[in-house]
């Protein structure tokens, strides 16, 4: 087997550019997501009766004014909405914490 060397040499700019495109795509691909996590991170609002909208520092304080609203307010009103993967640590939190006087070692078997 012989290795052609010039071939080789001759291709190497080809795969470089190829490496670079992927690292520029890389790149764009997360300064988009740092752009677009700073364009919709922010504190939560809650209209009060009088339509200003005031900034809410706590879940739990947001939660309890939008439930003393009513009508057209309370539908346009944004609620902090729990992720999927909090529900998931949740959940595993409470499996986990839960006594299983069974000494199986899976459930499916």
């Amino acid at each position: 087997m012989k290795i052609d060397t010039d071939a080789f040499v001759d291709s190497l700019p080809i795969m470089g550019n190829g490496l670079l495109g992927i690292f520029i795509v890389t790149v764009v691909i997360i300064i988009s997501i740092y752009i677009l996590k700073a364009l919709t991170s922010g504190k939560t609002k809650v209209k009060n009766v009088q339509g200003a909208a005031a900034p809410i520092s706590d879940p739990a304080e947001a939660a309890s004014d939008a439930a003393a609203m009513t009508g057209p307010a309370a539908a346009a009103s944004p609620m902090k909405k729990e992720s999927a993967m909090d529900l998931m640590k949740e959940r595993e939190k409470k499996d986990f914490l839960e006594s299983d006087d069974t000494f199986t070692i899976s459930n499916d078997l």
